[in-house]
């Protein structure tokens, strides 16, 4: 006969904070990070839930893992916003093996991380940005002085990164091209278990 092991609540808070650091983590990353019989009990115990979006099994948090956090109140995600979360905590943990400190405190759903004379900001959506967005960004943030650049990370294939910054860098005549050293677009690999969490070039 098999033995189910119940977990108290406090079991729960180190899992429950990092699942809220980001928003969302991946259901693999999760077994990996705290073990499989954990998360079965988190589940269970309704600490959180999961939901399949594109990006594969992603679990955020329910009412009780919100409070076990420190998060005030329900909140129910859509898979666009899970799927976005993702990639933020995709791009955060390159950043954090490649040693820099991130801060997630600056500005909602993204972090800034700070290489020698530089204050970046790091925005990451699975689907890109449209144009008028980036440039709305750029005009309000770089050109206003208060970052030195702006990162954005995406899951959009190679030509989906191409076709969004010739349009930034070379655009139609009419418009500004904006310099790549103060606005610049990166694709990530979809994640994988075991996947290689190394910066893309460029980055830093």
């Amino acid at each position: 006969m098999s033995v189910v092991k119940v977990f108290r609540s406090a079991a729960f808070t180190d899992l429950a904070k990092e699942m809220n650091r980001f928003g969302a983590i991946l259901h693999f990353e999760a077994e990996t990070m705290f073990g499989k019989e954990l998360v079965t009990q988190a589940l269970r115990q309704r600490i959180c839930t999961r939901r399949k979006t594109a990006l594969g099994q992603t679990l955020f948090l329910l009412f009780p893992g919100r409070r076990l956090a420190g998060m005030a109140g329900p909140f129910t995600p859509t898979d666009d916003g899970l799927m976005n979360s993702i990639c933020l905590r995709d791009i955060g943990q390159r950043l954090e093996n490649a040693g820099y400190t991130i801060d997630l405190t600056v500005r909602k759903r993204a972090l800034v991380f700070t290489p020698p004379g530089r204050r970046v900001l790091v925005l990451a959506q699975h689907d890109g940005y449209t144009l008028a967005a980036l440039r709305r960004l750029h005009r309000e943030l770089v050109a206003g002085r208060i970052f030195d650049q702006i990162q954005v990370f995406t899951y959009l294939p190679p030509e989906g990164v191409e076709e969004l910054t010739a349009f930034l860098y070379d655009p139609p005549r009419r418009s500004q091209p904006i310099d790549a050293r103060e606005l610049a677009v990166f694709g990530l690999p979809r994640p994988m278990p075991n996947r290689d969490l190394t910066l893309p070039a460029g980055v830093v």
